[in-house]
């Protein structure tokens, strides 16, 4: 699955139409480069796939001191800034995260800012990742890759968000943290599933129908839509999927964002990442 983060309105601008199934055609040490897949809508599920033009996803690199966390998901600095650990939302236990910051204290790192005109979210907190010294990867996938968050795309690139994913999927299948007991994700047909509204949610299902309108574009998990979970993208912002939201139509997938009480329950999709496929294990595009 925030930014890209889900409106909080209760109803859509617009209605879907009846079901019809439809077509539509649509980052001072060094700079880093994310390993990324080959940049298509649809990423399969093979991890071996290298991009030989992989962006770069972070600023520049900055030495840094850490004083301790701020909260489960940010760390506060020496020099007294924050920093919030972009692109990731909480899944486990908070004094679990809190945890695993609270053991970096004092102790010499790496920060590097989302690559963007300004990193700082609306609090003021710088958005990035922090890699402690004499360690390999950054403090995100560390807390990804135990259960204890998960991917929450809101400000990084799809294809930056490759190794985030690939942290999530090896904790799901490890059995770590959130993932140990029953999954954190609800089934699109599940009868609580409105008891998540106005939460962060994973939602999984097969796309029955694409809906479309003059303004937006409607996967379909049931025949009926005023009782059925609906994901809503809106056509404006396609200039961020490579192919077409049509290619969904009958994959089941896995959708994450915000739970909204319209009808069955709505997610906006605002970022390409917030949709996986889960027949072929495959983040879309």
């Amino acid at each position: 699955m925030g930014t890209a983060r889900a409106f909080r309105d209760a109803a859509p601008p617009d209605l879907p139409p009846r079901r019809r199934p439809g077509a539509f055609p649509s980052r001072r040490l060094a700079s880093r480069l994310c390993a990324a897949s080959v940049a298509l809508f649809i990423l399969t599920g093979d991890d071996s796939t290298a991009d030989a033009a992989a962006p770069a996803c972070w600023g520049e690199d900055e030495v840094v001191a850490i004083a301790g966390p701020a909260d489960p998901l940010s760390l506060r600095l020496a020099d007294g800034r924050t920093v919030r650990l972009a692109d990731i939302r909480l899944a486990g236990p908070p004094e679990e995260a809190m945890a695993t910051l609270a053991a970096t204290a004092g102790k010499a790192a790496i920060f590097r800012p989302v690559r963007a005109a300004d990193p700082r979210d609306r609090y003021g907190r710088l958005q990035g990742d922090v890699v402690v010294k004499d360690t390999t990867g950054g403090l995100r996938d560390r807390l990804i890759g135990t259960g204890l968050a998960l991917v929450d795309p809101t400000v990084m690139s799809v294809a930056c968000l490759d190794e985030s994913f690939a942290a999530e999927r090896r904790a799901e299948q490890t059995a770590k943290g959130v993932w140990s007991g029953r999954s954190p994700a609800v089934s699109a047909k599940a009868s609580e599933l409105l008891d998540h509204v106005g939460e962060s949610v994973l939602v999984e299902g097969t796309v029955l129908t694409i809906g479309q309108s003059t303004k937006t574009i409607y996967l379909n998990f049931g025949a009926e839509w005023r009782t059925d979970f609906t994901a809503m993208i809106d056509r404006d912002g396609q200039s961020k999927w490579a192919e077409a939201p049509a290619t969904l139509e009958g994959a089941r997938v896995r959708i994450r964002g915000v739970l909204e009480a319209w009808n069955g329950g709505l997610i906006k999709v605002e970022h390409p990442a917030q949709i996986e496929r889960l027949d072929a294990f495959a983040r879309l595009r």
